[in-house]
């Protein structure tokens, strides 16, 4: 027994001084024990305990006890694992405690890359927002860009409803107006008819108004939709209103707000008693019903505004003999297009092929 003894006391303080080297180690210097040591110590501990490095036979002679060379009651089992057992637990807290320090620095290091990545992708969204910055044209960029597509457009025959809404006259009026001054071009008069301009019609800008259906003295053409006798009481009071306003306009300059306001219900009452009887109706003339309370509703705007009498005194008339003289005429009052009354079409495409041309040859004289 007092061989195994000696085993095993050895074995034991070797285990404990390696395990107070290493706490020692530990408690000295928290943080700069490296990984390594603590897993050695920890190791060669567990080794140590469990009789790898010094081992006690399980068959010897104890004291003279007889028991040679056979099984030993007194001490059954693994001698060697009953050595090392002291040591398990403490070697085990090491081998823990090294193992734990490891995975801490995988933490660290794993949190600086993730704070390298995010610094990676704050420089390459800025690096893309100016690329995109740069690219993307300013304000002002597209809006010289839309310009000169709509002037395209409107110098190329564009769609005759953009011509008679007054869309494309305008985009030529408002070119010919940045580029024409005192420019002559000459060999192109762009001469134009005096009757052809009582029927394009022009706004102050102060609204959406169309004075056009009250050009003719205000003597209103009923289409045929609004022509049949259930209608003629509201076409009387309509009438009268407009007769009335008018009246006010030429005289005093500006229109009653009572007179438009109960124009306006009177316009209203006639377009609901249409809707009733829109079964009734052929469409092509419910259309044109529904266009002429439309031009209606443009008038009375007109009619509210505070130059309304303008329209009426001649003011606002267009008085030109050439392209030339009507741009210039109409910079000085201030007009620009607005649409067209039905049957006022032609008269549109007629002064937008010669204002068309007018551009287009001041635009080859451009230096």
């Amino acid at each position: 027994m007092s061989s195994f003894l000696n085993h095993s006391s050895l074995a034991a303080l070797a285990g404990l001084a390696l395990l107070d080297g290493a706490a020692a180690t530990v408690q000295a210097q928290p943080g700069q024990m490296t990984i390594g040591q603590a897993a050695a110590a920890g190791q060669m501990a567990q080794n140590l305990g469990a009789g790898r490095i010094m081992s006690v036979p399980n068959t010897a002679n104890f004291g003279g006890m007889g028991f040679s060379g056979g099984y030993n009651p007194y001490f059954p089992g693994d001698y060697n694992a009953w050595a090392g057992g002291t040591l398990t637990g403490a070697a085990n807290l090491v081998g823990a405690q090294g193992q734990l320090m490891k995975s801490q620095q995988d933490a660290f290091l794993q949190r600086e890359n993730v704070r390298s990545a995010k610094i990676d992708n704050r420089k390459k969204t800025f690096d893309e927002y100016m690329y995109e910055k740069e690219r993307t044209p300013t304000a002002e960029q597209e809006r010289v860009r839309q310009q000169q597509a709509d002037l395209a457009r409107a110098r190329n025959n564009p769609p005759s409803t953009e011509i008679w809404t007054g869309s494309a006259l305008n985009t030529l009026l408002q070119d010919l107006q940045r580029n024409l001054g005192p420019k002559a071009v000459t060999g192109y008069s762009a001469p134009l008819d005096p009757e052809m301009l009582k029927h394009i019609n022009v706004t102050s800008g102060r609204g959406s108004g169309n004075i056009g259906i009250l050009k003719n003295g205000g003597k209103l053409v009923w289409p045929d939709a609004l022509s049949d006798p259930q209608f003629k009481q509201d076409r009387d009071n309509i009438s009268n209103g407009v007769e009335n306003a008018m009246k006010q306009a030429q005289f005093n300059g500006r229109v009653d707000p009572g007179t438009t306001r109960q124009l306006q219900k009177d316009v209203d009452v006639l377009g609901r008693e249409l809707r009733k009887h829109v079964s009734d109706t052929d469409p092509n003339e419910y259309i044109s019903a529904k266009e002429f309370l439309s031009n209606l509703d443009a008038s009375i705007v007109i009619l509210k505004q505070p130059d309304v009498g303008n329209y009426f005194n001649g003011k606002y008339a267009l008085s030109a003999k050439n392209v030339g003289e009507l741009v210039s005429d109409m910079s000085g009052k201030g007009l620009t297009f607005t649409a067209a009354t039905p049957g006022d079409e032609s008269a549109y495409s007629t002064l937008y092929q010669a204002m068309a041309g007018f551009d287009n040859a001041l635009a080859t004289k451009q230096p």
